[in-house]
């Protein structure tokens, strides 16, 4: 596991504004880290996977498997949450703990960390500037676009182009532009590694004439992608295409279980008001935040609700 330039842990500093509103006092207390919240947090996340495979597992052979994979397939999807902090390294305070939650987690979801973590950068630094911003998700402003979007055909589309475009270390013009060149070989590497444990997968799978790798990762993994598509387009789309994180960026507040589940990823402006805030932080950062949010809403439903009013307009 290769370790990336300390330069990417800061991404983006917060700025004037948000540095006023919040106060300089409290600014050490919000940006600092600990092993204890993410330890916990991936303990209950673990105990919820395990506890729903087992579920669908004893199950497999029902009715009860339709709606137990998409149950399960939520869970695994929203790995994506201590994958997301582990890029940041803010996930825990030990460097290894959040690279080792970075692969274990990448590899269940199909992303490579190195290449999401330079993506990401990116998309903090460029939030909503449609040339510069690689996560910037356009198709969502539309009717037709939304809903194709959110069967998360194009977002698998792109991830196992990505996967095979690396593995014969052919990167495009946005990876080369947000990647240092002497990470392109890492970008490469990281890539033909995760073949290689889905290749062992398989042929592990084949040997022992074994469905459980589909029926309780891939097919659950696939099936529970919608919601997260979702999810992902309440954080910017149809937000302003304004510099300031405060417009760009919207907070969805939303029932206690997935928001915990997202690793509080639902308070959103607040991440990228102050993306060296730990998650655990994140719910006193928007606090003090909160009366300055151009956008917020209440629950995704609401969010899919009002943002299609807006498109009918």
């Amino acid at each position: 596991m290769s370790r990336a330039p300390d330069t990417d842990e800061q991404v983006v500093r917060p700025s004037t504004v948000v540095r006023r509103i919040i106060g300089r006092e409290r600014l050490p207390e919000l940006v600092a880290r600990r092993d204890a919240p993410g330890l916990a947090f991936a303990a209950a996340h673990l105990a919820l996977l395990g506890g729903s495979g087992w579920v669908l597992w004893s199950l497999l052979d029902t009715l009860w498997a339709i709606p137990l994979t998409v149950v399960h397939g939520v869970i695994i999807v929203h790995l994506f949450a201590p994958f997301h902090e582990s890029t940041h390294y803010t996930a825990f305070r030990t460097r290894g703990l959040n690279a080792a939650t970075g692969w274990i987690s990448g590899l269940l979801l199909l992303l490579p960390p190195t290449t999401f973590r330079y993506e990401h950068t990116a998309h903090h630094k460029y939030t909503q500037d449609p040339e510069l911003d690689p996560q910037m998700i356009p198709m969502g402003e539309s009717r037709l676009g939304f809903w194709y979007y959110a069967s998360a055909v194009p977002y698998f589309r792109n991830l196992l182009s990505e996967l095979f475009r690396h593995s014969l270390g052919r990167l495009n013009a946005a990876e080369r532009r947000n990647v240092p060149p002497a990470l392109h070989r890492i970008l490469v590497r990281e890539s033909r590694v995760f073949w290689c444990v889905y290749g062992l997968v398989a042929a592990i799978s084949i040997h022992y004439e074994s469905w459980l790798a589909v029926q309780l990762w891939l097919l659950p993994r696939i099936a529970g992608e919608p919601i997260m598509r979702v999810i992902r387009m309440s954080e910017h789309v149809g937000c302003a295409r304004a510099p300031s994180m405060l417009e760009n960026t919207r907070t969805v507040f939303t029932a206690a279980p997935l928001r915990l589940l997202a690793w509080n990823m639902a308070y959103h402006t607040a991440h990228h008001a102050m993306p060296q805030a730990p998650f655990f932080r994140l719910p006193a950062l928007d606090a003090l935040l909160r009366e300055h949010v151009a956008e917020t809403r209440n629950g995704y439903i609401d969010f899919v609700r009002t943002h299609h009013q807006r498109m009918a307009r």
